[in-house]
């Protein structure tokens, strides 16, 4: 723009006075607007400029006489729009100036927005006060009105819906009529275009999850909305490249923004509010808000858009922990503390427990909690910013549960604030704990004790039935038919609540039940039933046993055999010992033939540790006896049971009672004279090495032995190992490689026993069944008579020490599958059906009994060295 300057006097009142005229060249539109400011920014007061009254009466034909007399000097147009801006959002303040002759006549004065664009009249604005303007009728001095030719005036009747663009041609016609409305004869002036703000200012005061939605409130203010009555909100997921949806949005009144940016026409009704479901957006994505103005109903079209700065709604450490601490029924209601952590929460802020049923697929209930402070996950999990405030602990209150089905209890951080945390829509974190099975039951019985009808017994008892099966029962048992029952009410056990919180009302689980009986009936062994029933205790009930009570019990504490006497030493307690006074001692052969018998007078002995454990058998605290007999000829060396008798008969028959003891070897026999290599060892006191533990074979390669009822051996089977070159640590090294195919215990030679596998479970070396019965060992090959006969001695040490430790007594294997001594052959003769063919050591050691002694030797000889080791440990 180039400026000019001119001097030029004019009179003021009484006063001459010198003004500068300033002349501006346009050679582009008029910019106006401010510069953007913020919000709550007030603008800058618009000037007031000195104003003169419009002439009237006689001055206004003096004025127009002038004028008409003047367009002879001057008939030209002059005008200029000095300033033009929009103020409060809507009006236009213009200043400038329109002298000319041409308005003689015409004193009617106005002001016309024009959208030359679209050839439409936004707007017009009478002009009542001229303003002074010296600085014009120093520029035109033949100008009649030239003085008076300035104008000032806010426009506060425009309608903008009729501009199509910001950028539309809008001028400022400066007119002169003869009419009042301004129409009529007129001469006008045109400004040059002015130019709206075009900036495009906006803020997004929220975005952010709440309530269950994505929540979306701010303010876009632009001129450049002109023409665009259609203001969508869009979201935008960044990540994916796409939009996810719209909305149509009612503007909001901003007066915030209409202060700071009042130069935008709909900055006053620029704000908006709304809120997307949260269906189908991924809070792990950036997401981003649009604002748009467009000309279309659906916001497509010509449209001017705001794209705000993206966000992510997913925490930067996404792990999800939890742990249950407790699952507790023991009071019939579910209660629950635990935790659970994770940053998901700060956006799912709403927390839920749910209980749900794995077997029928159901929810049970729900509830919302409040989460607990928990400092000690905090230092688990520092990375994880809620942790310290993720415990909760929440009452289910009454629960409808059904014994024997799988439940789950889920922790779940939602949007959503109601229901269970989940409507199809809503944004969740899930935590799964581990199921709980209502298959639990526990018992115990604290003391069962006779009574004078009969029998008291206390305890307790919990079962996940009773959940359904509320009535509780004890049944006493003879035998296994039962003898009594009664009904009791359960009491406060909070001690079994303690251990068993999980199992339903543990808490009500304490029992005191009397069983009146006769004792005649109760002569077996005892056991209660805790029974938990529903109306018909005989139909729907859950029974758990207790420990049997036998009525008749007792122990040989002591038995000592020397070579002409035995003593003996127990108890021996009986609820049907009341009628029978008499007890005698009698010994039995394997066969069940009575060998002797003697009457015991060292009886009813104080044993207060007998009462202790057996209360419920009237006389146990003085249940003892002890007893000494001389071994008549016919017990020598053999296998013999010793009974306790209770009896009625003064001569030990009669009604009787009977305890019988484990079997006993009295003076056990053998004869190492009638084997050469025998009398070769016992002639040279050759003893046994050291048995030496290297169990290199893994303890878990096998378990308990699988063909006994307790799991323990009850034979000893020995092999040769047919290696006429190796030595026994070649032997053990070999297995140790090649366990997993077959191995054996143990390894004998002329100066080692090495155990290199627990005898406690099976080995793999002679098929089963005897895999699932045998202790096993083999023997290495060795050379030279007294290296052979060493090696016996070490086999049959080994032997008996293994048939001591597990109870075996020595005998012969027999085809009926019986006797605790067995070659590898034996195996083959009379268990193996075909899964082995070995022979096994009969032909080592037919081979060296020959070969160094000149002699034979067989299982039966090394029977006779097993029994002479056996007696000898």
């Amino acid at each position: 723009m180039e400026i000019k300057k001119h001097y030029k006097l004019y009179k003021d009142g009484k006063n001459w006075c010198a003004m500068a005229l300033a002349v501006a060249a346009v050679s582009a539109g008029l910019v106006l607007g401010n510069t953007n400011v913020k919000a709550d920014t007030p603008t800058d007061n618009v000037p007031v400029v000195k104003t003169t009254n419009p002439t009237t009466g006689d001055a206004n034909a003096e004025l127009a006489s002038q004028e008409k007399a003047a367009q002879a000097k001057d008939n030209g147009n002059y005008g200029y729009l000095d300033a033009a801006q929009v103020v409060n959002n809507n009006d236009l303040h213009v200043s400038g100036w329109q002298a000319t002759n041409q308005a003689a006549g015409k004193d009617n004065r106005y002001l016309v927005a024009y959208d030359s664009t679209t050839n439409t009249e936004l707007g017009r604005t009478s002009v009542t006060e001229n303003v002074a303007r010296p600085d014009v009728a120093k520029a035109y001095p033949d100008v009649v009105n030239a003085k008076d030719s300035g104008y000032q005036a806010t426009m506060d009747n425009l309608d903008w819906s009729k501009v199509k663009s910001v950028d539309d041609q809008i001028h400022i016609v400066s007119r002169y009529s003869d009419a009042a409305n301004g129409e009529g004869n007129h001469v006008d002036n045109w400004s040059q275009p002015i130019n709206l703000d075009k900036g495009n200012y906006a803020y997004l005061d929220n975005f952010g999850v709440k309530d269950n939605q994505l929540q979306v409130s701010g303010w876009n203010a632009t001129n450049k909305a002109l023409g665009k009555a259609n203001h969508y909100v869009i979201l935008y997921d960044r990540t994916a490249g796409h939009e996810i949806t719209r909305v149509k949005v009612e503007p909001t009144v901003r007066p915030d923004v209409a202060k700071a940016y009042s130069q935008v026409i709909n900055a006053k009704d620029s704000g908006f509010n709304t809120a997307f479901s949260l269906a189908g957006i991924d809070l792990n994505h950036e997401l981003q808000i649009i604002s748009r103005y467009s000309d279309a109903a659906n916001g497509e079209g010509n449209y001017v858009s705001y794209w705000y700065a993206p966000k992510k709604f997913a925490p930067a450490n996404t792990s999800n922990q939890g742990n249950l601490d407790s699952f507790n029924l023991s009071n019939g209601q579910l209660i629950v503390s635990g935790w659970h952590a994770t940053d998901y929460s700060q956006v799912e802020n709403n927390h839920y427990l749910i209980l749900f049923d794995n077997t029928n697929k159901t929810q049970v209930k729900s509830i919302k909690v409040t989460n607990v402070a928990r400092p000690d996950v905090a230092k688990a999990y520092p990375t994880v910013a809620t942790a310290g405030q993720s415990g909760f602990n929440a009452n289910f209150g009454p629960v409808n549960l059904t014994p024997g089905h799988s439940y789950s209890l889920v922790s779940r951080y939602s949007t959503l604030d109601g229901g269970n945390g989940d409507n199809g829509q809503s944004k969740i974190t899930d935590y799964w704990f581990n199921p709980v099975t209502l298959d639990q039951q526990a018992s115990y019985v604290d003391s069962f004790t006779k009574t004078d009808n009969g029998y008291n017994v206390k305890g307790w008892m919990v079962s996940d039935q009773s959940i359904n099966k509320p009535n509780a029962y004890l049944i006493l048992l003879n035998d296994g038919q039962e003898i009594a029952r009664t009904k009791v009410e359960l009491t406060d056990r909070p001690d079994v609540a303690k251990v068993y919180p999980s199992i339903y009302n543990s808490q009500k689980s304490g029992f005191n039940g009397e069983f009146k009986v006769n004792s005649a009936k109760a002569n077996g062994t005892l056991k209660v039933i805790m029974r938990f029933a529903g109306d018909d205790a005989n139909k729907n009930f859950s029974d758990q046993y207790s420990q049997d009570y036998p009525t008749n019990a007792g122990n040989f504490d002591n038995i000592h055999v020397t070579a002409s006497q035995v003593s003996l030493s127990g108890w021996h307690a009986s609820t049907q010992a009341g009628n029978k006074p008499y007890e005698w001692l009698i010994v039995l052969d394997n066969n069940g033939q009575e060998l002797y018998r003697q009457e015991i007078t060292d009886k009813n002995i104080s044993r207060n540790d007998v009462q202790n454990v057996y209360p419920y058998i009237e006389g146990a605290n003085k249940s003892g006896f002890q007893v000494t007999m001389n071994i008549p000829t016919k017990m020598q060396g053999h296998l013999v049971r010793f009974i306790h008798r209770l009896t009625d008969d003064k001569d030990g028959n009669g009604n009787f009672i009977d305890l019988s003891s484990n079997p006993v070897l009295v003076n056990l026999q053998f004869n190492l004279n009638e084997n050469g290599i025998n009398r070769y060892i016992l002639n040279n006191h050759i003893n046994h090495a050291t048995i030496t533990v290297n169990h290199v074979i893994p303890s878990d390669t096998t378990d308990v032995y699988s063909e006994t009822e307790d799991g323990k051996p009850n034979m000893v089977v020995v092999h040769e190992t047919a290696n006429p070159n190796d030595s026994i640590w070649g032997e053990i090294n070999y297995e140790k490689a090649n366990y997993n195919k077959a191995f054996v215990h143990a390894f004998v030679d002329e100066n080692q026993i090495i155990e290199i596998s627990p005898t406690d479970h099976e080995a793999w070396g002679a098929a089963y069944p005897a895999n699932g019965r045998a202790v096993q060992f083999e023997q290495v090959e060795v050379y030279g008579a007294n290296n052979f006969a060493r090696e016996l001695v070490n086999a049959a040490y080994y032997t008996a020490y293994k048939m001591n430790e597990y109870g075996m007594i020595p005998s012969l294997a027999q085809a009926n599958g019986t006797g605790t001594l067995w070659s590898h052959h034996n195996v083959t003769q009379y268990i193996a059906n075909g899964k082995t063919d070995h022979t096994d050591p009969d032909g080592y050691w037919a081979n060296r009994a020959s070969r160094y002694f000149g002699t034979s030797y067989t299982m039966k000889d090394f029977f006779e060295l097993v029994k002479y080791e056996y007696s000898h440990l």
